[in-house]
């Protein structure tokens, strides 16, 4: 399948990354993005969908529906990076990305009055979380989803970033590329194999102050959402995260702004790609955009 790297021949040889509707199942939740290795390692981990799962990997419950997020989750003790919610009926919920207190500053990004990080607990130690939720929040601690809806749905149904004190305060991203065009939050920038179209808050103006940034990028495949991408203005620690450079930046973000090629020379930068679908390493881009 090496020919599906290629984007002249992705049409003809591939269809493993087929489009899908915001209504049809995401049957996966991978992360990190990096070279495919087929007897495992961090990239393009698949994450558990159930409580029960993760619970057997190893994954061990932080608290349960704690009135600052929803969901119960699950984490590592020794690396709070990804953390996984689950519904009352123990099915996926959503994700959260976790930051050390002591591994950001405070100079080189706002953590501690943005409204898209809330300072909670990692295993006694204190920890910013963003997260985002796949399903509704308010049926998360409420029943969750049954399980026909859960059969149907796979991950999810939609895409939420809580942006506030408590899991009612969220931002809807487009499941759609044609949505993300028709709202002024987000920006079309590059495409790059194995990704997809990013889509950020980066307004391609190279004065734009990174105090700004949302810590999302979208990702599209074919128009269709899929997945995306935390991105923090820290470098934080664990084999997890992908830590671009200035050369990995200009990649992906079309006229980043200079604080942002700055902070990645001096504090660093770290992302985590979350994908929906099976293969994402085959995601192609279109020849002209």
């Amino acid at each position: 399948m090496l020919g599906c790297w290629i984007p002249l021949l992705s049409s003809l040889l591939c269809n493993e990354n087929s489009p899908t509707t915001a209504s049809s199942k995401w049957p996966h939740l991978k992360t990190t993005y990096g070279l495919p290795n087929p007897f495992g390692g961090v990239a393009f981990h698949e994450r558990p969908f159930t409580a029960a799962e993760a619970a057997s990997k190893g994954w061990r419950l932080m608290d349960s529906c704690n009135g600052i997020f929803a969901g119960h989750r699950y984490g590592d003790p020794d690396d709070p990076s990804l953390v996984l919610l689950y519904d009352d009926h123990g099915y996926i919920a959503g994700v959260q990305s976790g930051l050390l207190v002591s591994h950001v500053e405070e100079d080189a990004y706002p953590f501690s009055t943005s409204p898209v990080y809330q300072l909670s607990d990692s295993f006694g130690m204190a920890a910013y979380f963003t997260t985002a939720y796949f399903t509704d929040p308010a049926v998360i601690c409420n029943g969750g989803r049954t399980e026909a809806q859960f059969n149907a749905q796979g991950l999810g149904d939609r895409l939420l970033i809580q942006n506030g004190a408590t899991p009612d305060t969220v931002i809807n991203v487009p499941l759609t590329q044609a949505e993300a065009d028709a709202d002024p939050m987000w920006y079309d920038h590059l495409c790059f194999l194995g990704m997809g179209d990013h889509y950020m808050t980066f307004n391609h103006q190279q004065d734009q102050d990174c105090d700004t940034m949302f810590p999302v990028q979208i990702l599209y495949n074919q128009g269709q959402i899929n997945g995306f991408v935390w991105q923090h203005l820290a470098n934080l620690p664990g084999d997890t995260w992908e830590h671009p450079d200035q050369l990995a930046i200009r990649a992906i973000v079309d006229k980043p702004p200079s604080c942002l090629m700055e902070l990645a020379d001096t504090v660093g930068l770290s992302t985590m790609h979350h994908y929906f679908h099976a293969m994402p390493w085959l995601t192609t881009c279109p020849l002209f955009k």
